[in-house]
């Protein structure tokens, strides 16, 4: 076993079959893959790393900085093939992100994944625990009748600075464990509209009385036929009016006519409204996203 720095060019194909295999929820390519890690901000202070077992890649770790809250915390990540388990790989993999991730003195370390025995009794055993979780939904587009009552446009014909707006806005109402910082609208741009998997037209903004008021992204894998609800908002002001369903409907319907069999979705378990629209529209349970803390 070898463990190594990420070389994302190189380790692109491999990762993104890893991270298929232990999220299975994932909409990622190589392109998508390569174009996050490069969206990762310097003060994040990424610390990525591989291992290889007989020139395999195998597994990954890595150690940031939650930039995206004002809390001192640092994420520590680490994942394995299910082939090459039970080896020490994953221990290997996760103390030397862990180490490094000291150096950094946080108050407190986090870790999200896709909940499965393995990986809570993994994070449970170096002393994490599960701190909140967020519910992974999905349905068949294709099933959805209900059409849209308010008035909603693509998210290709707005200004993005108004995408801008009702994203970061409407976000801040999200749980968490820490405030959120706000992200600058060139940060978000690069992260978001300039995402290879990213549907500007299959994407929808809702309007109230003329004005722009809630929104939903989406993300998909057409070759796949697959996709994922990348955010749906609505600006406190407007909550209560259906905008945000109108908005998820214009993104359902698009990704049906699109080829989109199945459209996942993730919500906070505590978020009660939207997980209604969900169970409104079809949507099954996906699964758990876990946050450990410790």
């Amino acid at each position: 076993m070898t463990i190594r720095p990420t070389e994302p060019e190189r380790d692109a194909p491999a990762l993104v079959e890893l991270m298929r295999e232990t999220d299975p929820v994932s909409v990622m390519t190589v392109e998508s893959w390569l174009h996050r890690e490069r969206s990762v901000p310097e003060r994040a202070l990424l610390h990525a790393l591989v291992a290889e077992v007989d020139g395999e890649v195998v597994g990954e770790s890595y150690a940031l900085r939650e930039w995206w809250h004002s809390g001192n915390a640092v994420q520590v990540y680490a994942a394995v093939r299910e082939h090459a388990r039970g080896r020490g790989v994953g221990t290997a993999l996760y103390d030397a992100a862990f180490a490094y991730a000291e150096t950094l003195e946080p108050a407190r370390f986090g870790s999200h994944f896709y909940e499965s025995p393995a990986g809570v009794a993994f994070a449970a055993a170096r002393g994490f625990r599960e701190a909140r979780a967020e519910r992974y939904s999905s349905v068949d587009p294709r099933i959805v009748v209900e059409r849209p009552t308010a008035e909603i446009h693509r998210v290709a014909d707005v200004d993005p600075r108004v995408v801008h707006y009702i994203d970061e806005t409407s976000i801040d109402s999200m749980p968490g464990l820490d405030p959120r910082e706000p992200t600058p609208f060139e940060e978000w741009s690069r992260s978001i509209l300039r995402r290879p998997l990213f549907q500007p037209e299959g994407s929808f903004v809702a309007y109230a009385d003329g004005e722009p008021a809630a929104l939903s992204l989406l993300t998909a894998d057409l070759e796949r036929g697959i996709g994922t609800n990348q955010y749906t908002g609505t600006l406190p002001e407007f909550r209560g009016r259906g905008l945000a369903l109108a908005a998820k409907l214009g993104v359902l319907h698009w990704a049906a006519e699109h080829g989109v069999a199945q459209v996942f979705t993730q919500n906070d378990e505590t978020n009660a409204p939207m997980l209604a629209i969900n169970r409104r529209l079809g949507y099954v349970p996906a699964g758990r996203r876990v946050e450990y803390v410790r």
